[in-house]
């Protein structure tokens, strides 16, 4: 079994960096719906395009404000 404490250490990093990597392909993907699927008549893969580039946004900043945030103190 792992100490806690190595554990403790190591998994805010690892979250951020889904975080971050999920963020990335959300974008990616909208992207792609937008300029692939939206080149004839579809507003719905518009939409959905337009809403995975809003959600990677968002989840981008949210990677910003947790790595600003300091450790707490011990």
């Amino acid at each position: 079994m792992e100490d806690p404490k190595t554990v403790i250490k190591h998994e805010p990093r690892k979250s951020l960096i889904i975080l971050f990597l999920s963020a990335m392909y959300s974008i990616v993907i909208g992207i792609v719906v937008l300029i692939g699927l939206s080149s004839g008549d579809t507003d719905m893969a518009e939409g959905a395009g337009w809403i995975l580039i809003i959600c990677g946004v968002i989840s981008l900043v949210y990677y910003v404000l947790a790595r600003k945030q300091t450790p707490p103190a011990k």
